[in-house]
């Protein structure tokens, strides 16, 4: 397989929207052409000019005309699309999503998707917290990591989402789907939720000159869109309790070593600090 055909994006946000952009400038034979559709037709006029998508359809259902199929929605909106969708899909068609959730897609795939077309569940791990096309930068898929859940094993499947991901630019991580939202819960979605909590009790600060670099620093992600993050929170729920109360132990062991004085506390904050350096924080 050389070319992916033709392929629709549903879902128009900044991943649906880098998405095209990256398949629509891919050297070689890439893709015949990519279509798009989201619910925001002011979202879908803007991945139309920022040359994200070659033209634009009038539903999801028109997907079906495509030989892959991407859903970049929200995750609770990508199972509901797969369960519209997938019963219908034809040998040799494929379905795959960018959700950040993926036990809850993956099932839904298996269970809705037939035998001889396929689906993979996806999750490109880039993006920033600026959310809608317009911010979407297709740079950011290059070297990003890529994971992708298996639905079925099958041939189409794992050719067709090992060629999306190196058009991409991207890198293939496989992971279980379970695995996969144990992991991401405590690497995104608890991070998210922490930047939403603190970004509410800046609120209690009397003025805005009490602002520092810390604080602009940690409330960055609840920049997110509540949308995206609420439907994938809620769909890993029980990940994002559990990684919350991982949270709690930790800082009860900082208080902790904090009660004992500045010799305990501080080798635990060089600590943090050389992993923080290993994520890529500066």
């Amino acid at each position: 397989m050389t070319s992916l055909g033709r392929v629709a994006i549903l879902g128009t946000g900044q991943i649906g929207t880098m998405v095209g952009m990256a398949l629509r400038a891919a050297p070689g034979p890439g893709v015949d052409e990519v279509a798009a559709w989201d619910r925001d037709s002011a979202a879908m006029d803007a991945c139309l000019r920022r040359a994200g998508a070659d033209r634009l359809l009038g539903g999801p259902e028109e997907a079906l005309e495509s030989d892959l199929i991407i859903l970049a929605t929200p995750v609770a909106q990508i199972v509901g699309l797969t369960r519209e969708l997938g019963p219908r899909l034809r040998a040799s068609q494929v379905l795959i999503d960018t959700g950040s959730s993926k036990l809850e897609v993956v099932r839904a795939m298996q269970q809705c998707v037939p035998e001889g077309a396929g689906a993979v569940g996806g999750h490109p791990l880039c993006g920033g917290s600026e959310p809608g096309p317009w911010s979407a930068d297709p740079a950011l898929l290059k070297g990003a990591t890529f994971v992708l859940c298996r639905v079925r094993d099958d041939p189409l499947s794992r050719g067709t989402a090992g060629l999306l991901v190196g058009m991409l630019g991207s890198t293939v991580l496989e992971l279980d789907a379970s695995e996969h939202d144990r992991l991401v819960a405590r690497s995104s979605h608890l991070p998210h939720l922490v930047a939403a909590a603190v970004a509410e009790m800046s609120c209690a600060l009397p003025t805005s000159a009490l602002f520092s670099s810390g604080l602009r620093g940690a409330v960055r992600l609840a920049r997110s869109d509540p949308a995206m993050v609420a439907s994938f929170v809620c769909a890993n729920l029980e990940e994002v309790r559990a990684a919350t109360r991982e949270l709690g132990l930790q800082l009860e062991r900082l208080l902790a070593a904090a009660a004992s004085g500045e010799e305990y506390l501080a080798p635990e904050l060089e600590a943090a600090r050389l992993r923080a350096l290993e994520v890529g924080v500066s």
